[in-house]
């Protein structure tokens, strides 16, 4: 076999790897685009209620007469610690 000949081989092979990598790699992205999807639309709803004060006023008062202060105040910052991440998850997949 010819040096030709190898590199050719060598080629194909490499080819054939780097399709396989990225179907791969399509699948995997795939599954965080899903669960994004959700984060994404928590956070555009968040910013709607954010841009209405009255609405965003209410929405605690409310929260917190259901649900106790300690509870609400860890869930928020579970909440906002989510949406840090998903903002930086999303901007590194548009890249």
């Amino acid at each position: 076999m010819s040096r030709r000949e190898e590199l050719a081989a060598k080629r194909r092979m490499l080819e054939a790897r780097c399709g396989l990598e990225r179907r791969e790699l399509e699948i995997h992205v795939g599954g965080v685009a899903h669960s994004l999807r959700a984060v994404d639309t928590a956070v555009r709803v968040a910013r709607r209620v954010t841009s209405h004060p009255l609405v965003l006023a209410g929405a605690v008062v409310l929260a917190m007469v259901i649900i106790r202060p300690r509870r609400l105040l860890h869930g928020l910052s579970l909440g906002l610690s989510a949406a840090v991440a998903a903002r930086r998850a999303s901007t590194l997949l548009r890249a």
